[in-house]
């Protein structure tokens, strides 16, 4: 494994894990059927809280730094 694809890969689960806690936060104080579609589906809970929260400039910037961090990985790998 190259050096470059093992960092972006530690990114990559680094930056999704603080997503997913940050996912799971927001989640749960918008209701709890959500926190349980966050546990369960992410990826839809994401994209429901996106679209309820198109300002939240913090949620937006992590999901596409864990994004361009996986494509890395895919494509230098």
């Amino acid at each position: 494994m190259q050096p470059v694809v093992a960092v972006s890969l530690i990114f990559t689960l680094v930056l999704g894990a603080v997503l997913w806690i940050y996912l799971l936060r927001l989640a749960f104080a918008e209701s709890t059927l959500l926190g349980i579609t966050a546990i369960a589906i992410p990826p839809l809970a994401l994209l429901i809280i996106l679209a309820q929260r198109p300002q939240d400039g913090e949620l937006i910037a992590l999901t596409v730094a864990v994004i361009t961090f996986a494509g890395a990985v895919l494509t230098l790998s």
